[in-house]
């Protein structure tokens, strides 16, 4: 069994209001999955066959925007598992056909709302095993690795900022930097919804993996020092801007936390890309056609590892 790679550090270099700083970004699309899931899904699986609570005989389940479902399909193939997965039917067409051709059963539904529904009436009536990454405590957990391989990348821990989709990136990482360096913690959502601002969702949003309509249980409210909202649109031509000048191929989620890492001020700021481009061909990702007054007073360049003088 193949243990989890190691992903790449980049120091990307923005000018803001003609002041430059360093955003540390951890590349999680190059996980064997495509994307920052790998990690949990394999110390769900993982642990669950330790403690005897799965075979190779087990299906397994998960209710998921796309990435889990596609990380989970990928890692019990080593095992042998059979899969289910339960997604929301607006979720990218890229992400439903990526989980077919992993050959999971996948069932669409209206909204979470009815995946967790059907997920639980699986488990029920026909066994199957649930990983509930919303709740597991090891999606928070496999972030230590993630955490032990950034410290062998930098020694600059002033701020983390993630997204919130389960909660449990921003959970792990920060529990684990916030008691060792005294770190401040950033959760990000969309403006659209403002779910952790208000426990309330206020609307749909173009940020896929994040605010899935509810605030989940992993979600560490305790430990997070500031909340910061970005519009959808600019996430979207932030991720667009960071392929065409700096050409690296994310997903709009990545250009959310960037945005996000600008907006906090933050010098040296640690965030991630959680997934490349390829599961957004179908969304406004591809629409050239957006313009944000806030990402085109963004000039950005970096370099791979090391800090360097930059021409910005």
């Amino acid at each position: 069994m193949d243990k989890q790679i190691e992903t790449p550090l980049y120091q990307v270099y923005y000018k803001y209001h003609g002041v430059i700083k360093k955003i540390q970004v951890k590349d999680e699309s190059k996980n064997i999955s495509g994307s920052i899931k790998d990690r949990p899904a394999r110390m769900i699986i993982e642990d669950a066959y330790q403690k005897r609570l799965i075979n190779q005989d087990t299906t397994i389940c998960e209710v998921t925007s796309g990435n889990m479902g596609i990380a989970l399909a990928t890692i019990a193939k080593d095992y042998g598992n059979k899969v289910i997965i339960c997604m929301p039917k607006f979720m990218s067409q890229e992400r439903k056909e990526n989980l077919n051709h992993l050959g999971v059963k996948l069932i669409l539904t209206k909204s979470f709302e009815e995946a967790f529904k059907i997920a639980d009436e699986l488990a029920i009536k026909h066994g199957v095993f649930l990983t509930k990454q919303f709740e597991n405590p090891n999606n928070a957990k496999a972030y230590i690795a993630f955490c032990k391989e950034l410290e062998k990348k930098t020694n600059e821990f002033p701020a983390v900022i993630a997204g919130v989709g389960t909660g449990g990136t921003i959970n792990g990482i920060g529990h684990y930097l916030k008691e060792k360096y005294q770190t401040k913690v950033y959760a990000l959502e969309p403006l659209q919804t403002l779910i952790l601002s208000t426990g309330i969702s206020h609307g749909h949003h173009r940020i896929e993996g994040l605010s899935d309509g509810f605030v989940p249980d992993l979600y560490p409210k305790d430990i997070v020092d500031q909340i910061i909202s970005v519009d959808d649109n600019d996430a979207i031509c932030m991720a667009q801007k960071l392929k065409k000048e700096l050409g690296l191929n994310v997903g709009i989620s990545s250009g959310a936390n960037f945005i996000g890492a600008v907006m906090s001020g933050v010098d040296g700021m640690i965030t991630v890309f959680p997934d490349d481009d390829t599961k957004y061909y179908s969304t406004d990702l591809m629409n050239f056609n957006l313009n944000s007054k806030l990402v085109n007073e963004i000039a950005v360049s970096y370099t791979h590892l090391r800090a360097h003088e930059t021409s910005l």
